[in-house]
């Protein structure tokens, strides 16, 4: 008989909560969007350089006057990362009135030829950036041939790209064009006519063999035209033509 008695009780308890939080979050809504609390009055973007604010802004979705509370930093970062340009972002609720989206751009690294021969800018992880232009320059190694389609192949000539960074004798603005072929792998021309043929596996191996190549030809006062090292031998080379010295004759 007790625990019939106390049913309603217990029953008129749990409705007046629901109705409680329903009330609440009312109140809420009207204080956030009727009296403009939370409300977005300010997009701060920094760390942008190449791309122009108002493309982050579009793209993010925000909007002033916009509720802070009804969209997520997850889903904005998402839609502004769809800019081939952007490398990483960070959106910042800082409540009551602003948010702060950060952005780190791609830096290129070099250009590849598209079929209709217009040059495109890549980054070190291979992403497509964008159209060649003089604004941004055009003095970057330049990846050529068919195995660009190769995703392996077009790793391991980044690689290279990667390694010549770090070189010695073999920088990377010496390097003027990277051929990638499905046949022959990867052979790389430099700015001083010189043509080094690595084919393709084990690029860091390859690229030590070459370099050793080029320390002794230079202690010999040597100058490559071609080098080999395609192979597990210590490799192939051609030199250039001792130039003449001045007031030489033949004969």
């Amino acid at each position: 008989m007790e625990d019939n008695k106390t049913f309603p009780y217990r029953k008129a308890i749990i409705i007046f909560s629901a109705l409680f939080v329903i009330a609440l979050l009312a109140v809420s809504s009207y204080v956030t969007l009727r009296l403009g609390m939370f409300t977005v009055e300010e997009v701060d973007i920094k760390g942008n350089k190449r791309i122009v604010g108002r493309e982050i802004l579009k793209r993010s979705g925000l909007r002033e006057g916009e509720s802070s509370i009804f969209f997520f930093e997850k889903q904005v970062e998402d839609e502004i990362k769809k800019n081939p340009w952007i490398k990483e972002v960070s959106v910042l609720k800082e409540f009551p009135r602003k948010v702060t989206v950060t952005v780190e751009e791609e830096e290129v690294y070099c250009i590849m030829l598209s079929e209709s021969g217009k040059p495109l800018y890549m980054s070190r992880t291979g992403r497509m950036l964008g159209t060649g232009n003089f604004d941004l320059g055009l003095d970057f190694p330049v990846l050529i041939g068919d195995g660009i389609r190769d995703p392996k192949l077009l790793e391991e000539a980044l690689e290279i790209l990667e390694l010549s960074k770090n070189s010695a004798v073999l920088k990377w603005d010496d390097i003027s064009e990277v051929q990638l072929s499905p046949v022959y792998g990867i052979t790389v021309f430099t700015n001083d006519n010189r043509r080094i043929e690595f084919d393709r596996n084990d690029i860091i191996v390859k690229w030590d063999k070459m370099e050793r190549i080029i320390k002794y030809s230079s202690s010999l006062g040597l100058e490559e035209s071609y080098i080999n090292v395609s192979s597990g031998s210590m490799g192939v080379v051609d030199f250039k033509e001792p130039a003449a010295k001045p007031g030489a004759q033949d004969g």
